[in-house]
């Protein structure tokens, strides 16, 4: 199922680069989406060094917010220097922070921040994670909180292919209407439907309506908030209903499907990527990423998120 990549890209993103995964575990990623924040690590990788990676990141995103993690050692490799570097190239000292493990006195700290803070002007922070990870998600959380990363959206799209699908009844002879959603979140979901649409009317609630998330079931009432044409079909944003009947999922239902919902953004953003990477490897010349077709379509396998 093609996705588009405007689609993908689109949406402030945070990216925290070579993280200490011993410090901000990944589990940390599922528990800011839910909380409305996008965010993904960039992890070491050989074939692609952290340079490449950074250049194509801040070509394609350009909503994003972007942390360094400075301990992370790399042969050849000064932090300071790049990260100035990448300032003044990019001039976008207001979307960059950095990351540290707490240091052992208050000068150390204090140096930090004098060189990051005021010497390069960076604006989204300089986070010094403590020893103890469970203090860390806070931490961050805060700075998120602090830098705006949930941008105009208080819950995330999940952009969906063929292993997303819907199940519901309808009208007085119980019809069985099945499809593919086109995205969901943690409040919404998008279904288009080709023809003359469904018959329903607008705030109608639809009941009991069965949804299969790569492979994760639930079911939930919902209610038609919107619909408009779109090239000759019909598409229809649905808001979900609680067994309390008020707005949202149950919160055991939530807290289920906050990991299928992330896992699909993740496959879908790292697709792009993966792309990128691979062109740049074979490009002789980083301007060719400029040539970046927004409209152009990526294939996500449904085996690489099942």
């Amino acid at each position: 199922m093609g996705i588009s990549v405007n689609d993908i890209v689109t949406g402030r993103k945070t990216f925290f680069i070579l993280p200490d995964t011993s410090l901000m575990p990944e589990s940390y990623l599922e528990d800011y989406f839910a909380l409305g924040y996008e965010c993904y690590y960039v992890p070491f990788d050989k074939r692609v060094n952290i340079k490449k990676k950074v250049k194509v990141i801040t070509s394609l995103f350009k909503d994003l917010i972007i942390f360094f993690n400075i301990d992370y050692n790399l042969p050849n490799f000064d932090w300071d220097d790049f990260i100035y570097e990448y300032i003044h190239e990019n001039n976008n000292a207001s979307s960059v922070g950095i990351m540290y493990a707490k240091r052992q006195t208050k000068a150390e700290k204090s140096l930090i921040e004098r060189k990051y803070l005021y010497e390069m002007g960076i604006r989204c922070g300089c986070i010094q994670l403590e020893y103890q990870k469970a203090h860390n998600f806070d931490l961050v959380a805060k700075i998120l909180y602090a830098n705006q990363a949930q941008g105009r959206r208080k819950t995330i799209r999940a952009l969906c292919t063929s292993a997303c699908t819907y199940t519901y009844t309808y009208g007085q002879f119980k019809d069985s209407m099945t499809g593919v959603l086109q995205d969901i979140s943690l409040s919404h979901f998008t279904i288009l439907v080709s023809g003359v649409g469904l018959e329903i009317k607008l705030y109608e609630k639809l009941s009991d309506i069965h949804f299969n998330i790569r492979g994760f079931l639930f079911r939930s009432d919902a209610v038609l908030v919107m619909e408009r044409p779109i090239n000759g079909d019909m598409l229809y944003v649905f808001a979900f209903v609680n067994s309390a009947g008020t707005s949202g999922l149950d919160d055991r239902t939530r807290g289920l499907l906050v990991p299928s919902l992330y896992k699909l953004l993740s496959v879908n953003c790292n697709a792009i990527l993966d792309q990128m990477y691979e062109q740049m490897n074979e490009a002789e010349k980083v301007d060719e990423l400029e040539s970046v077709d927004s409209e152009k379509t990526i294939e996500v396998s449904d085996d690489d998120i099942l």
